[in-house]
């Protein structure tokens, strides 16, 4: 069985301000320096272990030494990592260190392989294969484990905003459960919706609502529907139907936006946004082109119109209005993060960002192909399997924080 959730993860939200007029007769004392905000230190997974220091290099030292730890898993929360040992020879088992390098020690480590799914501290997800598929919580301060899954079909897991609930993902049913095994609530199930090759095929935790897809399979193609039902409890409401298995979904608030497309084997999907209860869904972009939904801003829904090697990059307001053309692109420009109002876009001559009146900055001459993250008031990237990070403003150098690595949190 396969399974397409994608985890849903909020932007952060940059505000700003403005100042307003003055009397032109009279001078305002300058205003003090802004004071640097202070920038948060970030973990590097290496080869050699735990990297921990700023994104310009500064403070840069390996804090915990273990091999190959950027081929694990590795999450951080909370002043916590928890990493697997042997995941890439799939004998896996789960280990946890603090974010200053100390109290490494085992959380399971037993003949069985510990796959880790979700780390909220201070609690843990992970499933057991053999003899059968059951899935556990684990508390790191007290290693007291609960049985959270056991009905023998491969789950994928999300902690609830307040830690203290945990959503079930299942091909064939979504449940909810404390982190302690109990008061199990079922949010949806695919038999409840009366066709056969049925299944959930994306699944994310906006707010206070659940939103899922409702996938179909009938042999020729796959269509799916849109829905959302409160987590408290209460009656599902269909959000939008009709669309192929695009697998992707974006709050912005209490709207979701997503491609609607007409059809399995439609050429081209369009991008819409509907409020979380049903109302007010509206087209953002409907050109006959195929449209592609980039991300949002705190705003903006950000689209790239496909028009063969020509495409436009377009902004529209997420509740709905006029478009504005950001860019036309190439095929090789890609936007691959959105951090507030700024779009970081790679293209062959490096690393770029580009606001939302289309004002491009050179942020560097690496040209990234995955791990784009902001770290405090810089982006970085993996070109390969380096790391490298650069100021958002372009105002600095960028900086090879490893040859080889993965960025795996920021504290």
């Amino acid at each position: 069985m396969t399974r397409n959730i994608i985890a849903l993860i909020g932007l952060v939200l940059l505000a700003g301000c403005s100042g307003g007029g003055g009397d032109p007769s009279t001078t305002s004392p300058a205003p003090p320096p802004a004071t640097p905000a202070a920038q948060p230190d970030m973990l590097t997974a290496t080869p050699q272990g735990l990297l921990r220091g700023k994104a310009n290099g500064q403070g840069q030292r390996l804090i915990f030494a273990q091999p190959n730890l950027h081929r694990e898993k590795v999450f951080s929360s909370q002043g916590d990592v928890v990493y697997s040992r042997g995941h890439v020879v799939q004998q896996e088992d789960i280990w946890t260190v603090r974010t200053d390098g100390t109290g490494d020690h085992a959380l399971l480590n037993t003949p069985a392989r510990e796959r880790l799914n979700a780390v909220s501290s201070p609690w843990i997800m992970y499933t057991l294969t053999d003899p059968q598929v059951e899935s556990r919580s684990l508390r790191l301060d007290t290693q007291a484990q609960f049985v959270m899954n056991n009905t023998g079909y491969p789950a994928e897991f999300a902690f609830f905003q307040n830690g203290q609930r945990v959503m079930v993902m299942e091909e064939y049913a979504l449940f909810s459960k404390t982190t302690n095994g109990t008061d199990e609530v079922v949010h949806a199930r695919v038999d409840d919706y009366g066709q056969q090759y049925t299944r959930f095929g994306g699944t994310w935790i906006v707010e206070d609502t659940l939103v899922y897809r409702i996938v179909l399979d009938d042999g020729h193609g796959f269509l799916s529907d849109l829905y959302a039902v409160p987590l408290a409890g209460g009656a599902a409401v269909q959000l939008d139907d009709a669309q192929t298995d695009v697998g992707i979904a974006i709050s912005s608030g209490r709207r979701i936006v997503y491609p609607h497309c007409s059809g399995f084997g439609v050429a081209g999907c369009d991008v819409s946004s509907v409020n979380l209860d049903g109302t007010g869904r509206v087209t953002l972009a409907n050109h006959p082109a195929n449209e592609a939904l980039q991300g949002v801003t705190t705003s903006q829904a950000i689209i790239r119109r496909n028009l063969a090697g020509s495409d436009q990059l377009i902004a529209v307001p997420v509740s709905g209005g006029p478009e504005k053309l950001l860019m036309t692109m190439t095929d090789n420009e890609f936007v691959d993060l959105i951090v507030g109002d700024l779009l970081i876009v790679r293209r062959p001559s490096g690393t770029w960002s580009l606001d939302l009146n289309g004002k491009f900055t050179k942020l560097g001459t690496i040209v990234g192909d995955s791990g784009f993250v902001a770290v405090g008031d810089a982006v970085c990237v993996t070109k390969v399997t380096a790391v490298w990070c650069m100021p958002l403003d372009g105002s600095g150098p960028q900086f090879k924080i490893a040859d080889q690595g993965k960025v795996v949190g920021v504290l």
